[in-house]
């Protein structure tokens, strides 16, 4: 018992330590993302604060008289008498006969000031007669006139208190015209900058707590018990020209290796799982658009053709075929000609990389108008029955009832889930219906950097979908460097993957 309170202790506590890490890894991307606009805030925010202290700032400017007192020719009683003035000081610093008196002896113009604009104190050293007396003042040309008044207004009025006692002038500090006490931009930049690093984190954290998308793996155990295939990295991909858009493709020499070799890994589990329960067809959809399921079925596709596979891949997404573009064959008659009876099953066929592909077609719309349900099931068993694997690139789940229909044609269903892309609940939606039928055979997570993943506005993408055309970029892919150091031990022959260069 205590073994298993142990276990599940030590359990308890690594997922703390694996949250943990997973947070610093979302702050660090986060700021990454967002960082211009973060800087701004913090800018805006050092900004504000200086402007705070300077408002606040009031200069002070002071100057010191230091006197001697003695009355007798005994040290202790002169010292008992310095210090019995310098108390006395505090009471003049507040009398205001006294200080009006001071205004008055100031030599030159005084206009609009009054007696709450200075004020005086003072300070005695202990067993000793003598004791300081500092004016302060608002005012930089006040300073030095209030200490030369008060020289001469002070011993009349001690006089008239103590009685006869003997000040001598030790030392006088006259004002310099700078404040005692500086303006501490310094600070309050360095305030500032704590101050908007604070609000930085504040605004990061309500952001992440309300992001409620795929960010890692365990993100996904938490809708489906279904496997992950793998995480496909981000690459990225420079355009060559203006008007060419870069493939995203295996069989491209300048793709990132690491790319490829995610590829291969799925291709090879996917099809240890399919040839075990001897199933062919495999369909692959997303939840909504430009999460990358057209990309992953191509790719798939171009694998198991390199393994050797004979392979059919059929553009199933009949509201926006696109497997066309990727693989470089020009918009032509499909299986909604097909599906019509205008065209035989041979005739859609195109040869493409040792790939039987078959087009979406000319006429597009929903699946359920356009496709004729006896045709799709003859086509289906004919392929099956010619090729290793049958691919079809269906259109989003969640977006579209589409991938449904046409999963009740495929034995197997792959999900594409792109980091930080469709919401949860957008997700849990699109694939419960294949995870409860026992056909999803897994999910792949697209365009993952190991961390927070960053959006892009790069457009080679998948293009409008009606109201979801908010998820009509696809953005660009980001360099994915980890598998490098691996490179050495892989047997991959780049010149068999039978490159083209203009893909």
């Amino acid at each position: 018992m205590q073994t298993e309170v142990q276990k599940n202790r030590t359990e308890t506590e690594e997922m703390e330590k694996i949250d943990l890490i997973g947070w610093m890894q979302d702050y660090l991307s986060c700021l990454k993302q967002f960082w211009l606009q973060f800087l701004l805030v913090v800018v805006i925010v050092v900004g504000l604060v200086v402007s705070y202290y300077e408002f606040l700032y009031e200069p002070v400017y002071s100057a010191k008289i230091t006197y001697a007192a003695s009355g007798t020719e005994y040290m202790t009683v002169n010292s008992d008498v310095a210090k019995r003035l310098s108390m006395s000081i505090r009471i003049l610093g507040a009398n205001e006969e006294f200080k009006e008196d001071l205004l008055a002896a100031v030599d030159g113009d005084i206009k609009g000031v009054t007696t709450g604009d200075f004020s005086v104190t003072s300070t005695n050293t202990e067993e000793s007669n003598f004791f300081s007396v500092t004016l302060k003042t608002g005012h930089a040309s006040l300073a030095n006139p209030l200490l030369e008044a008060f020289e001469e207004v002070y011993p009349k009025w001690v006089s008239k208190s103590n009685g006869t006692v003997e000040l001598q002038i030790v030392d006088k500090a006259m004002s310099t015209g700078s404040p005692i006490n500086p303006s501490g931009t310094s600070t309050a930049i360095f305030r500032g900058l704590l101050a908007g690093v604070v609000v930085c984190v504040i605004i990061a954290t309500i952001y992440l707590l309300g992001v409620q998308t795929v960010r890692r793996e365990s993100d996904m155990k938490k809708l489906t018990s279904a496997r992950c295939m793998s995480c496909i990295p981000e690459v990225i991909t420079k355009k060559r020209s203006k008007n060419k858009k870069p493939k995203i493709l295996i069989t491209n020499k300048r793709m990132d290796w690491g790319f490829k070799q995610t590829i291969l890994m799925i291709q090879s589990r996917l099809q240890q799982q399919m040839l075990r329960a001897g199933d062919k067809v495999l369909l692959v959809t997303s939840t909504i658009p430009e999460e990358g399921k057209t990309m992953t079925s191509v790719n798939l596709a171009l694998a198991f053709a390199l393994d050797g596979k004979k392979v059919a891949l059929l553009d199933g997404d009949l509201r926006k075929p696109s497997i066309g573009e990727m693989l470089g064959v020009p918009e032509g008659p499909g299986l909604t000609e097909y599906f019509a009876g205008k065209k035989k099953a041979e005739e859609i066929c195109i040869m493409k990389n040792k790939i039987a592909f078959y087009q979406g077609g000319m006429k597009k719309g929903k699946v359920s108008s356009l496709i004729n349900e006896e045709k799709m099931r003859a086509l289906i068993e004919e392929l099956k029955a010619q090729y290793d694997i049958v691919l079809i690139d269906a259109a989003p789940a969640y977006a579209f009832s589409d991938a449904s229909i046409l999963s009740s044609y495929a034995e197997r269903v792959l999900y594409v889930v792109r980091a930080d892309k469709a919401q949860l609940r957008e997700i849990q939606n699109g694939i419960s219906s294949f995870d409860e039928s026992g056909k999803l055979i897994g999910y792949v997570i697209n365009r993952d950097t190991g961390d927070f993943a960053a959006r892009s506005d790069h457009s080679y993408g998948y293009g409008r979908y009606g109201k979801y055309s908010r998820y009509s970029r696809y953005g660009k892919y980001g360099r994915y460097g980890k598998y490098q150091k691996y490179r050495k031990y892989a047997e991959l022959d780049e010149e068999s993957m039978n490159t083209e260069d203009t893909l």
